[in-house]
């Protein structure tokens, strides 16, 4: 479905939804059963087979002997065909029938917290919830219920997940509304609508993995299914979902109230950046230069939650109210989550929250906030140290290079691709502020470099500098295949800005971009006898290389290089190498290898040229060779066959 298509779709159900939420989540609801029915129906269908057989066995086993006889004459196809077969009913069975992973992490009990649990039994009540059946504290900044079933796709099991960093970051109130907003996606109102979809999902994921890993041989039993039934289920779900959302923020501000909500939302975005911009920051460089992998690294990051910069969480507040709600997340966005629940009203700029001078995790756990706290260091330090020497060499070894390419620049100047590469190791190690410099001297000083000027758009869109819309598209002007790519890139920006109605002309690009793509890659599949071909534009001194590279076989008469004549992208080449095999027969070169074969060495010795295809000349190529001779250049090797 396109972009502009979907749009349209999810604003018109949004608006259905309002006017009548009963009626349209029944639609939701049916559409998840149909998603069920197909997955069901497809195994059922491949079984019907086995069970026809089993009855055929049963009540004509002569005439299903004889027949199990004549099917035996062709067991080279049968056999192969049987194994793709039971292949997928084992693939779809198993598909449904697989347990999602458990969630992990540390578990808690009612006497190690009993506060908390009161609090859960509470709003579980009030909510019309499913009591979780397990509470795990995890190292993350988060919070979370995960709904698991408990045989396949049947019963339910309700892990609630507390993240420890969360908890150190907010009051026992500001959490405790978290927690209400959780316990809302599991309330009765939501039913199961979370868990039914989800698991639907994955399922059809599993299937379809499955089957690309075996070359997709039974796709065309779901393909057209697939491709109709997930936008449209997508769009009906999204619009629920979000609605879901803001129920559940409703609730959590009834229970708790709209302050401690609305600070744990404002908390929540200044944390975060916190801890990406300052924290994680100061980790990166300090394991670059230490010569011991930083320790206690959970409890340093516990730590650093507690120091404030009011201006820079000001700033991370003005800059998160004005992303609007956007169609790729569930979440309304925070402006619209604060005004919902009365927190501030249009146009307001909230204060920054001050941080609690008691926590959640101190008020709920005590004193197993110390034995959570190491035992989450034992878990981050022992995977920093397995990291921490590979990312230590790799740094080393592009601080050299840099070093070598600032060594060669001063005595004779750098190219645009040895400009790209540095800027490119700048920004692993020091960000985008620190590499923007230089992909500026690269646009400047090869102003029709199409991947400079890409570099450069890239770079001021990652640092919120709408100028990088223009080298984007000075990036395409320049050189057609970077087409996709820009126009993908300035979508996301203007997406993300809120920008819909502009980002429609970017998507609609992008998506004749990608039917283009998948038609030329149609194009370049193989080759035919109707189509037409040219004079190739392989380099000759790589065309020297052939005869070299195809010593020893005999078989081969001659080699021609050609272009195909191609409607999508013909400004990107399509070479075929077309090769002539010697007579072959029981009394003359009996030992000669067949054509695929041959086929097969050929295109594996000459995987140095940028050839697409590789054909022999035989069956309906057969007389293939006096049109290939009438093309100029066309032969680039030739032997004589052995008499």
């Amino acid at each position: 479905m396109k972009y502009e298509k979907y749009l349209s779709l999810i604003r018109s159900l949004d608006d259905y939804s309002k006017q009548n939420r009963s009626a349209y989540q029944s639609k939701v609801f049916l559409l998840i059963a149909l998603g069920y029915a197909y997955f069901i129906g497809l195994i059922l269908l491949l079984i019907v087979p086995i069970g026809f057989v089993a009855v055929g066995l049963f009540a004509a086993p002569y005439e299903m002997g004889r027949l199990f006889l004549q099917l035996g004459k062709i067991i080279w196809v049968i056999v192969p065909g049987l194994a793709v077969y039971f292949g997928f009913i084992g693939s779809a069975v198993k598909a449904i029938m697989s347990r999602p992973e458990v969630p992990t992490g540390a578990p808690i009990a009612r006497n190690d917290a009993p506060e908390l649990f009161d609090f859960i039994d509470t709003t579980c009540r009030e909510l019309k919830a499913k009591r979780p059946k397990t509470v795990l504290v995890t190292d993350e900044f988060n919070a979370a219920v995960a709904t698991m079933p408990r045989f396949g796709i049947f019963g339910t099991r309700v892990y609630l997940l507390l993240g420890l960093p969360l908890m150190k970051a907010l009051s026992p109130d500001q959490f405790k509304a978290v927690l209400a907003h959780e316990i809302g996606h599991i309330s009765g109102k939501h039913g199961s609508f979370a868990k039914w979809a989800y698991q639907m999902r994955e399922a059809w994921g599993r299937l379809i993995e499955s089957q690309e890993l075996n070359d997709s041989k039974m796709a065309a039993l779901y393909k057209n299914f697939v491709e109709w039934f997930f936008p449209y289920f997508s769009a009906y779900s999204f619009v629920l979902m979000r609605e879901h959302e803001r129920d559940a923020d409703r609730d959590a501000a009834k229970i708790i109230g709209a302050r401690p909500l609305g600070e744990a939302l404002l908390l929540l975005q200044t944390r975060t950046a916190a801890l990406s911009d300052n924290f994680w920051s100061a980790v990166h460089h300090e394991n670059l230069s230490a010569d011991v992998p930083t320790k206690h690294l959970f409890t340093r990051m516990l730590s650093s939650l507690g120091f404030v910069d009011q201006e820079k969480d000001r700033t991370t507040i003005t800059k998160a109210l004005a992303v609007p709600t956007d169609y790729s997340d569930s979440h309304p966005s925070l402006a619209e989550r604060l005004k919902l629940i009365g927190y501030i009203k249009e146009g307001d700029i909230p204060t920054v929250p001050e941080i609690a001078s008691t926590t959640a995790a101190d008020t709920f756990l005590g004193a197993d906030v110390a034995s959570l706290s190491r035992q989450f260091d034992a878990k981050w330090d022992e995977q920093l140290a397995s990291d921490w020497e590979g990312r230590r060499r790799y740094f080393n070894k592009s601080d050299k290079r840099v070093a070598e390419l600032n060594e060669k620049d001063a005595k004779e100047g750098l190219t645009a691709e040895e400009i790209l590469e540095i800027a490119a190791r700048i920004a692993e190690k020091d960000g985008l502020e620190a590499a923007l410099p230089f992909v500026e001297r690269a646009v400047s000083e090869f102003p029709d470099h199409a991947n400079a000027h890409y570099n450069l758009g890239g770079v001021r869109l990652g640092l919120d500098d709408e100028r990088g819309i223009a080298d984007l598209e000075r990036a395409a002007e320049l050189d057609q295949t970077f087409k996709l790519a820009v126009n993908d890139a300035i979508f996301g920006y203007l997406r993300s800005k809120g920008r819909f109605e502009e980002a429609k002309t970017y998507a609609a690009s992008v998506e004749n971009e990608q039917e283009n793509i998948e038609k030329a890659n149609r194009e370049r599949q193989a080759v035919f006898p109707e189509d037409k071909f040219e004079v190739h534009t392989l380099p000759s001194e790589l065309l020297a290389q052939v005869p070299q590279k195809l010593a020893g076989l005999d078989e081969i008469t001659a080699i021609y290089a050609v272009r195909k004549v191609v409607k999508y992208f013909p400004e990107i080449p399509f070479h075929v190498i077309f090769i002539a095999l010697r007579k072959k027969s029981k009394f003359k070169n009996k030992n000669d290898l067949e054509a695929g074969e041959v086929v097969s060495i050929v295109a594996d010795r000459l995987g140095f040229l940028e050839v697409g295809y590789f054909q022999a000349l035989v069956a309906e190529f057969g007389d293939y060779e006096r049109f290939l001779a009438k093309i100029e250049g066309a032969k680039v090797f030739e032997q004589k066959a052995a008499s």
